[in-house]
């Protein structure tokens, strides 16, 4: 990455840059092994002692609080989660992705599921048509590629910042993210151009909130 754009920390939704919990190796019928969950809980300062608990938790819950492969339906379910097994403090964060109307209704063109296949995720919240959820902190957009299995990548898995940069005039925040979400989408279509040279997926501009781990307490 490009230090003179992207600070040294900064927020991401893509599981490329950043561990994501739960995801798939949390199932119990989708075959996860210790060498998958083991570095991420303790990441997360989760004892091994509660691995089973949380395997059964997500398994519980998949597709109804939980959707493949690693996205909450709603906040309330997120911050179950967190309160059950994510122990207080740390740099864990809870992340709402949001696009725009007519971004979203491209997506779900580009993602809808052959027949015989179950929608991913994504594909299934955006369908629903849910309204963001209040009493978060906007942090910005990040633009994101769509993977066929429903992962998400930045575009710094691109190394495109600097082309955003010097094409665009985009310079992100404090957070690594883009404060003009118009920006941020033309920056999406730039990536999905032959001249970017990036992976051939989907990608849209997603607004980026962050939202408290626990009821009553800011993020």
């Amino acid at each position: 990455m490009d230090a003179s754009l992207i600070p040294a920390t900064f927020r991401t939704a893509s599981g490329c840059l950043a561990p994501i919990i739960p995801d798939t190796w949390a199932l119990d019928w989708a075959g996860g092994t210790e060498a998958e969950w083991l570095p991420v809980t303790a990441r997360f300062g989760i004892a091994p002692d509660r691995l089973d608990a949380l395997i059964q938790w997500v398994s519980h819950r998949f597709d109804k609080d939980f959707l493949w492969p690693n996205v909450f339906l709603t906040l309330e379910a997120a911050q179950e989660f967190c309160a059950t097994f994510i122990p207080s403090g740390g740099d864990a964060f809870i992340l709402g992705l949001g696009l725009a109307s007519a971004d979203a209704d491209n997506l779900l063109n580009q993602t809808a599921p052959l027949p015989g296949q179950t929608a991913i995720g994504l594909h299934q919240i955006l369908s629903r048509r849910l309204l963001p959820s209040e009493g978060g902190v906007p942090l910005g957009s990040e633009v994101l590629g769509v993977e066929l299995g429903g992962s998400l990548h930045s575009s710094l898995c691109n190394s495109l910042e600097r082309a955003f940069a010097q094409h665009l005039g985009a310079r992100p925040n404090g957070h690594g993210l883009l404060d003009d979400h118009a920006l941020a989408q033309r920056c999406a279509v730039y990536a999905g151009s032959e001249a970017a040279q990036a992976e051939p997926i989907p990608w849209q501009a997603w607004v980026l909130t962050e939202f408290p781990r626990a009821v009553g307490r800011p993020p």
